[in-house]
């Protein structure tokens, strides 16, 4: 009976979904007002709106007011004809609508004879008077002549004003890894042909663009960047909207090839400081474009194809052991100022007259052979040997080596048009992407040792759109709309492993997900082996079904509807499949708790045989499934001529994610626990879902979004506009690529029972009672109990909130040209935050100190827990603090990644733009930004650095004193493009009647380029070696971090080290989370030269020069942040690559 239930509901939504779902088109809108010569309405005038290049009308008719409204107009150049008895027939032609353009075109129409007409010639206007969002649309013009050496559209995002690259990355990102006013990067939406090509990144809530056309395919580009219209949801950040060409009544078609070659590219500014040659590098890119008829007025297609293939250098810089380290010899390891790093023996420990414990110095500081552990002698035979001279006295960055990887890939493109009648057609698409990918094994070919997370991979992309628009009557227009985006990758290590010739156990061998060499971590040194969550296998996509209405009701423009997305993954990424074990530098210091500077080294730990800590996952392949559906109307109320008022609602609604085969697990905090302690909160059970509750999450069910808006024309020249919305974000209870607790596990050695006091395993047998295997829901409420346990707590499928807010003033220019000013705002709340824990030692007991904390005392678990693994909480004493935390009969809890949302940001801008149309050959966009961005966390997420902005807390329990600048702020950035075509040649001012042999010479040339200036990213700094119960302790702030000079002459001390100093023990830093103080700033000049060929009448051959960084101006990466590391202030690296040249060539018929 529940499954009947279950197929009805499904197929009452799916028919629900048919009728109502939610536009999110990409056609552009027109209308009007249709008055005599007096000013009068003209009612009944019959509108003809008439694609040009493909003669395909949309009729319309004036009604009692003599308004007119059409919609879903397929962005490109258009002709309007009204026609009324007894006035003449007005035509105006040569105006071009843009992707999702609600244009206005008033109509004055004179007395006179219908037979005859006043034809009119000119650009749709310029100015915005009925819609109050921003943003930004690239026209065709500006997408094929602007120097774009990736080939990438998605690098037009940041020609809009309030974008910027997270990280402070430069304008060549290709996905979704963009600030956009205020908004968290990673929360747009991509549109492609009016359906999504983003899916959400597994349990993260944020999107992940799956498929970019080539630019060549690409007819427009918009981004929408603040008070979207209500038919947009499921973004925090901005939409893009790329709308693909379409064929017309006429054969067009493009063939290219481009070329990048290191001979034509400057060497890396750190090479050529080293004296190292630039290494090799080369791209080979063709393709063409086909676009026609299949039947004129009716039927038409566009085809594409490119293949690219490349090799392109790769380098790594790293710190392995000198020569004499690998032999135990520690008397020339020093620190930055040149201070002998003391070694201190771990197993010489005793109690000194305070009461506590210490170590002896080791003599010399070299530990003999005969001392050194035989795992370790033999993983430290994979370590490469150094092979450059390191800094000077710590010899860090001893190591540097480059390659070539290889790369291939093609993509695909289909799609047809079919006009069935002036008011029906269907549109349908399909594309496919492959790349595979070689990387180089810079270790050496075989070394089943190289890390660098890296690997052979190969990934797949689909994507597909279906499009029904009916035209039901000159007032009413609906359309349905269906699209797949699917995509494959997988990602493998470079060579298998045996991890029994390293003197490892075999249980480890035999429960291996992957058998790989495991990952030796030594701190203070670069890690050996397969890199963390390296192996990929994954198949993901998301469905998507929309459909729209809209209404025209004399004043009132009304669209409404919803939508539905179905995402679903199927996943494979085990953490460390073959294990990892790791070193701290603190086993070899004094004392056990705190570590100076100048004391301790991760080599001579590992060397001693000493393990602190590592990781064992065993991470079966999930296949879970989320959903999203949306529902909006939305009202443009043109209440007077000069005045329109927008009005909108949505509501959202995301469906938490299911497990296919039920392996999924959560946090009951309110349940009682089996086993029982007096005194102490035993509340806290992991649960199970069962048929009855599939998904582990709570529901939100209160995502109502308001949206209101106005614009008004103050006149012929000005506009003014406002408006404000409310925005839901994605949920990180969407799909998830593992399985619950209980299905997985991170087995965690434990090699001290007394906090390294003395050693409990050793690394010929880190696991002595046994590793921890998968239990599945066979323990019920038991699992886990007297061990570490991690899974999902319900509350963190809330939906971030993003309100949004602009005022505008636009003013046409002369020279077809506009400006705009605007104030623009945001306020995000119930943000994901990087913490992990949910059972951290609450501050108030730190001051108790760490000798208090991590003494034994009785424990009240004593016989309930008898788990031989549960090697702390089995024993008739335990530490302290274990019972201090919140559920202390689990040893540790956690999250799976993050906790529920509760940061929040705030972000206020001033903007500036000045727009110049293609008029005379020549176009320009410049925008001006002066911004101000502050949250108390950058980013959440599960703590995905590779995000950028990265955020560490170091105090969760009091958000308040994390409240900082951003470290997405950019406070300011300018963005000038522009192309100009000189006025030479045939067609042009000068040279009209050259030959063909000075016209080859002097005549067609052009030029463009994009200049963007940019502010440094504000800096974090965190303390190396820092000593807190939980966080990311910071150094206190005692003076000003900043230097001064070049910043060439300040790459190994961006920061004074005077400014800092180390805080004591479990004390938080008084060092905000982000310093006033900034990295270095981008300046940067991309530039591209073009010269056409014309060969026959509408054919020409295209040479392109595009260069990226023409100048060649370094732009560098922040320094270290971490304070007390041997490399900190340090900068080794750019955010932008050296000068790089691309070769072009097009022919166009």
């Amino acid at each position: 009976m529940l499954q009947k239930s279950r197929v009805f509901w499904a197929a009452a939504l799916l028919e629900l979904a048919a009728l109502i779902a939610s536009g999110q088109s990409f056609t552009a809108g027109l209308r009007g007002v249709v008055t005599d010569a007096t000013g009068s309405a003209v009612p009944g005038a019959k509108v003809t709106i008439t694609e040009r290049d493909r003669n395909v009308a949309h009729p319309v008719t004036t009604d009692t007011q003599g308004r007119y409204s059409a919609t879903a107009l397929p962005p490109g150049p258009y002709t309007l004809t009204v026609e009324a008895s007894g006035f003449k027939k007005h035509v105006q032609s040569d105006f071009t609508l843009a992707v999702q353009q609600q244009a206005t075109i008033d109509v004055q129409l004179q007395v006179g004879e219908v037979s005859t007409s006043v034809e009119i010639t000119g650009a749709a206007p310029l100015l915005n008077t009925t819609i109050s969002n921003l943003g930004q649309v690239i026209e065709n013009k500006y997408i094929i002549s602007l120097p774009n050496i990736g080939r990438n559209p998605m690098s037009l995002t940041y020609m809009t004003p309030g974008v910027v690259g997270s990280g402070g990355r430069a304008n060549s990102d290709s996905n979704t890894n963009f600030v956009a006013n205020g908004s968290r990067n990673s929360t747009s939406d991509v549109l492609l042909d009016g359906v999504t090509v983003t899916t959400v990144e597994q349990n993260s809530g944020i999107t992940d663009l799956k498929f970019s056309p080539s630019v060549d395919v690409v007819q427009e580009f918009k981004m929408q960047t603040n008070f979207f219209s209500a038919e947009y949801g499921q973004t925090g950040g901005a939409v893009v909207n790329m709308v693909t060409k379409s064929g017309t009544n006429d054969f067009h078609g493009t063939g290219y090839y481009f070329l990048r070659h290191s001979d034509l590219n400057s060497n890396n500014w750190f090479s050529n400081s080293a004296g190292r040659q630039r290494p090799y590098y080369r791209r080979d890119l063709l393709g063409g474009v086909l676009t026609g008829p299949v039947v004129k007025n009716r039927t038409f297609f566009m085809g594409s194809y490119e293949y690219d293939k490349s090799k392109s250098p790769t380098s790594s810089t790293a710190t392995f052991p000198t020569l004499l380290q690998r032999e135990g010899d520690f008397s020339k390891t020093f620190t930055s100022s040149g201070q002998l790093m003391q070694l201190y023996d771990p197993y010489s420990t005793f109690t000194n007259a305070a009461g506590n414990i210490e170590r002896r110095p080791i003599a010399g500081n070299i530990i003999p052979k005969a001392r050194m552990d035989a795992v370790a002698l033999k993983a430290l035979a994979y370590f490469p040997k150094p092979n450059q001279p390191g800094a000077p006295f710590t010899e860090t960055n001893n190591w540097f080596e480059q390659g070539i990887n290889q790369s291939s890939g093609h993509q695909t493109n289909i799609k047809g048009d079919h006009n069935f009648t002036d008011r029906s057609r269907i549109t349908g698409r399909y594309s496919y992407r492959k790349g595979v990918g070689n990387p180089v094994n810079l270790f050496g070919e075989g070394n089943p040792a190289f890390t660098f997370n890296t690997g052979p991979n190969q990934g797949t992309s689909h994507a597909t759109v279906a499009e029904f628009t009916r035209t039901q009557s000159p007032t009413m227009l609906w359309s349905v709309r269906y699209g797949l985006t699917y995509s494959t990758y997988f990602r493998n290590p470079f060579e298998s492993f045996d991890l029994t010739t390293l003197g490892l156990p075999k249980y480890m061998l035999d429960n291996a997900t992957f058998r790989v060499f495991p990952t030796i971590a030594p701190a203070g040194y670069t890690d050996i082996g397969t890199e963390g969550w390296l192996i990929m296998d994954r198949q993901e996509g998301v469905h998507h079904v929309s459909a729209s209405s809209s209404k025209f009701l004399g004043a009132h423009s009304i669209k409404f509807g919803g939508e539905f997305r179905k995402n679903f993954l199927d996943y494979a990424q085990p953490g460390y499949p073959s294990g990892r074990l790791d070193f701290a530098r603190g086993i070899t210091c004094k004392d056990r708790f705190s570590c100076p500077g100048n004391e301790g080294n991760g080599l001579a730990t590992m060397l001693l045989g000493w393990g602190t800590g590592g990781q064992f996952h065993i991470d079966p392949k999930v296949f879970t499934r989320s959903a999203y559906w949306g529902f909006f109307i939305q009202d443009d109320w043109k209440i007077t001529r000069n005045l329109t008022l927008n009005l909108g609602f949505r509501y959202d609604f995301d469906v938490p994610r299911w497990e296919t085969l039920d392996r999924q697990s959560y946090w009951d905090l309110n349940a009682q626990s089996m086993v029982k302690a007096p005194g102490y909160d035993t509340r806290g059970v992991i649960k199970f879902v069962n048929s009855d509750k599939r998904s582990p999450f709570d529901k939100d069910m209160n995502n109502w979004q308001p949206r209101i808006g106005l614009a008004w024309a103050a006149d012929s020249k000005t506009s003014v506009r406002a408006g404000y919305g409310l925005f839901y974000q994605l949920s990180r209870a969407t799909v998830y690529g593992h399985t619950g607790a209980g299905f997985n596990v991170n087995s965690t050695p434990t090699f001290t029972l007394d906090s390294n006091a003395t050693l409990w395993a050793h690394l010929d047998n880190p696991y002595p009672n046994g590793m921890l295997l998968p239990p599945g829901n066979s323990q019920g409420d038991a699992t886990f109990i007297g061990l570490g346990a991690g899974t999902i707590l319900g509350s963190i499928s809330r939906n971030p909130e993003y309100h949004s807010w602009n005022f505008s003033i636009q003013r046409e220019l002369p020279m077809q040209s506009m400006v705009e000013i605007n104030y623009t705002g945001s306020r995000g709340t119930h943000l994901f935050l990087p913490f992990t824990s949910l059972s951290p030692l609450h501050p108030n007991y730190w001051s108790l100190g760490r000798s208090t904390l991590t003494s034994a005392v009785p424990n009240p678990f004593y016989g309930q827990i008898t788990d031989p693994k549960a090697v702390n909480l089995r024993n008739s004493t335990v530490q302290m603090f274990r019972l201090l935390r919140p559920m202390p009969q689990f040893d540790g809890t956690s999250v799976a990644t993050a906790e529920p949302p509760r940061a929040d940001s705030n972000y206020h801008a001033l903007q500036v733009k000045w727009e110049k149309r293609y008029t005379k050959g020549l176009t320009v966009l410049a925008h001006y930004t002066w911004s101000k961005m502050i949250d108390d966390a950058s980013y959440g997420s599960g703590n995905y650095g590779w995000l950028g902005g990265n955020s560490s807390l170091q105090y969760v329990w009091n958000l308040r004193l994390e409240r900082s600048l951003s470290s997405h702020d950019i406070n300011h950035r300018a963005v000038v493009t522009g192309a100009y075509e000189l006025p030479f040649g045939k067609g042009r001012k000068w040279g009209s009647n050259w030959g063909r042999a000075m016209d080859w010479i002097a005549g067609g040339w052009e030029i463009s380029g994009l200049a963007t200036l940019s502010a440094g990213m504000p800096l974090q700094v965190t303390q190396s070696g820092g000593n807190i119960w939980d966080g990311t302790q910071r150094p206190n702030l005692v003076g000003d971090p900043s230097t001064s000079g070049r910043v060439q002459d300040r790459l190994n001390n961006w920061f004074n080290p005077n400014a800092f100093v180390k805080p004591a023990i479990d004390v938080p830093g008084t060092s905000p989370r982000t310093l006033k103080y900034r990295g270095p700033k981008m300046s940067m000049f991309d530039a591209a030269l073009l010269k056409s060929f014309r060969t026959k009448e509408g054919q020409r051959f295209e040479f392109r020069l595009e260069a990226q960084n023409a100048f060649n101006h370094p732009v560098f990466s922040d320094p270290a942040n971490s304070f007390g590391s041997t490399n900190f202030g340090q900068i080794t690296g750019t955010k932008v690559g050296n000068r790089n040249v691309q070769l072009g060539f097009k022919y166009y018929f």
